[in-house]
């Protein structure tokens, strides 16, 4: 990913934030946070993605994609990547829906759609060796194809009902990590209260206050569309203006005059644990994904640990299995550190998932199991995307895609 305006459209789950915020966010854990699954990591910054509905329209990111794998330079960089010793891809995945005006929740969340899904699938089995999250760090065996593995975060229910269908007709195993208080207390995540009061508001104008005391509160104006004034409002909790989510959703609805029924929402949006236990005993891998859904990196010791060590043992009791698996919320800068990573090992964690952009090498003399990066996916990576992002990252450590 290249440099991009922070006001393009935006289609990563959280990504809105333009340079300066993000360098923020490695500096200083918990004043701005970079809250997003997709961002490449260019002369040390980290550059959000912002453009996924851009996408959707030139999608020049793909032509350019299907232009490298047509001269022959995709699989040179493949083979670059694989002359670097081992290499693991790890691609994370949220929800698997369709997108647009039959979604009332946010769609830069939604990372492809069951046809796109199905076709990236496809691609990894016949390109990589699919393991589990803890076979990432285990020796390749007789097997010397790059390793790939498939994620997803959050636990929404279309990762039952719509990928887990997909992932057993084609015999994909797949890491599923799960904020445990999601399924304890069903409720909406912030990202997605945001944008069901927005989309489903009648009112043209209406002002949101920040706080209790803001004199200047967020102005939706008529001719403002919904999804730049959503992601106004997405920006004002990412950029550190919110201290107070629950009262700032409240405000919203208020000013919005929309009643949003989280609890009724949340329990037909995520999984149930029914479903999980369904997805653990067809052989996919269950982990933590912490127990609040909260960035790790701007609590106290005491409340990691707490949260780190909750989430594991609720999914241990339910599940009757050994969980050693974390990703972590939000997983940029700021939101991990090394502390962070050295609590999830202290909780008994043995492997854990970042969302920093690029592939594992677990061969490499500074391998840490508990920082693992990932390659997030979003609505407008094709197969061919998806391989030549691999490609390039194994090959250059970086990506312009």
């Amino acid at each position: 990913m290249t440099s991009r305006r922070a006001d393009e459209p935006s289609g990563g789950f959280a990504t809105a934030m333009g340079r300066s915020g993000v360098r923020e966010a490695g500096r200083s854990a918990g004043r701005r946070l970079v809250i997003g699954p997709r961002a490449l990591f260019l002369d040390e910054d980290v550059i959000p993605l912002a453009w996924r509905f851009w996408d959707s329209v030139s999608n020049k990111r793909a032509f350019l994609a299907r232009g490298l794998a047509a001269v022959g330079a995709t699989r040179a960089f493949e083979a670059a990547r694989e002359a670097g010793g081992r290499a693991v891809v790890v691609l994370t995945y949220h929800r698997i829906a369709e997108p647009g005006a039959s979604n009332p929740y946010y769609d830069p969340v939604v990372s492809a759609t069951p046809e796109g899904f199905r076709a990236q699938m496809e691609m990894v089995r016949q390109r990589f060796q699919v393991v589990g999250p803890e076979d990432l760090i285990e020796s390749g065996g007789s097997d010397r194809r790059p390793r790939a593995v498939v994620t997803f975060d959050d636990g929404y229910r279309d990762n039952h009902d719509v990928a887990l269908p997909i992932l057993q007709e084609l015999g994909v195993p797949a890491a599923f990590f799960i904020p445990t208080d999601f399924l304890e207390r069903p409720r909406l995540p912030w990202w997605d209260h945001v944008a069901y009061a927005v989309k489903s508001t009648s009112r043209a104008r209406f002002a949101v206050e920040r706080t209790p005391e803001d004199a200047t509160p967020i102005a939706i104006e008529p001719g403002v569309d919904r999804p730049k004034a959503l992601m106004t409002l997405i920006r004002a909790v990412l950029d550190g203006q919110v201290p107070d989510q629950d009262w700032f959703l409240g405000r919203l609805e208020e000013r919005a005059e929309v009643e949003v029924d989280s609890r009724t929402l949340g329990r037909g949006l995520f999984l149930s644990w029914e479903h999980l236990a369904k997805i653990a005993d067809l052989g996919h891998a269950i982990g933590s994904h912490s127990h609040r859904h909260v960035p790790l990196g701007t609590l106290d010791d005491r409340t990691s640990r707490r949260d780190l060590a909750l989430s594991r043992t609720i999914l241990e009791a339910a599940l009757k299995r050994p969980v050693r698996t974390i990703a972590y919320p939000y997983g940029w800068p700021g939101a991990v550190d090394d502390r962070t990573y050295r609590l999830a090992a202290d909780a008994g964690y043995r492997a854990g998932f970042t969302a920093i952009e690029g592939i594992a090498r677990p061969d490499a003399p500074d391998f840490n199991p508990l920082a693992i990066r990932r390659l997030t996916v979003g609505g407008g990576d094709t197969p061919a995307l998806l391989r030549t992002r691999a490609a390039l990252w194994g090959a250059l450590g970086r990506s312009w895609l």
